[in-house]
């Protein structure tokens, strides 16, 4: 999913791909992987097409510095190679807990400390008329989705109403399954999400109303 607060130009330079200009095309709900962080995208990208080479919006636009607000304190630099820990392995993305393999924001004051742009650009807040959704760092529930915990203390979007817990990979999944469902009604990348939110929300609202019954039928026998 891609999301931007500012203004895409319609055509840039990108070191990772310096032999031509890439210029944002309108894709629609095919879903294509970025050739710089190797993950899953739809919607809107940067493109080569006679190299068949596809950039995330935020990918492309990352800034070279990343101050994050659930990670005060802390400041994260782009890196356009793959991550090596001494152990030999890659890094994992601290918000979804995803492998990093390409382009991600790292950084140095903590180890382990990866994030994947696209992960370091979902917004704060997902609003909604019903149900709001807010990015949090973690959380002690289940997720309402995958109903596991908290996945090594990845992020989590949790209603203001503290009824509704997903996981930021949860939200990438459900994102992605829309797509492949080929659902590309909405321009909103988050429509899929507001509407499992929703749906979770009234199901536990039903069972709470079916459970204050079933209480007032035995006590009141």
């Amino acid at each position: 999913m891609t999301i931007l607060s500012k203004d895409a130009p319609t055509e840039i330079s990108h070191p990772a791909h310096p032999e031509h200009k890439l210029k944002l095309m309108a894709t629609g709900a095919a879903e294509f992987q970025c050739d710089v962080c190797k993950e899953l995208g739809a919607g809107d990208r940067y493109t080569c097409r006679p190299c068949d080479f596809d950039l995330h919006r935020d990918c492309a636009l990352a800034e070279a510095t990343l101050a994050h607000p659930l990670l005060k304190g802390r400041e994260f630099q782009l890196r356009l190679e793959h991550p090596r820990h001494r152990d030999g392995g890659g890094g994992t993305c601290g918000a979804c807990g995803g492998k990093v393999l390409g382009l991600h924001y790292h950084c140095a004051a903590k180890k382990g400390s990866d994030l994947h742009p696209c992960c370091a650009a979902l917004p704060l807040v997902i609003p909604q008329e019903e149900l709001t959704l807010e990015l949090r760092k973690e959380a002690s529930h289940r997720c309402s989705s995958c109903r596991e915990r908290g996945r090594g203390r990845t992020w989590f979007y949790r209603s203001t109403c503290k009824t509704v817990y997903l996981h930021v990979a949860c939200v990438k999944e459900i994102a992605r399954r829309s797509r492949g469902a080929g659902d590309g009604s909405s321009t909103d990348p988050f429509a899929s999400v507001k509407e499992a939110a929703v749906q979770i929300y009234r199901a536990k609202k039903d069972e709470s109303e079916l459970e204050r019954v079933i209480l007032e039928l035995v006590l009141g026998g």
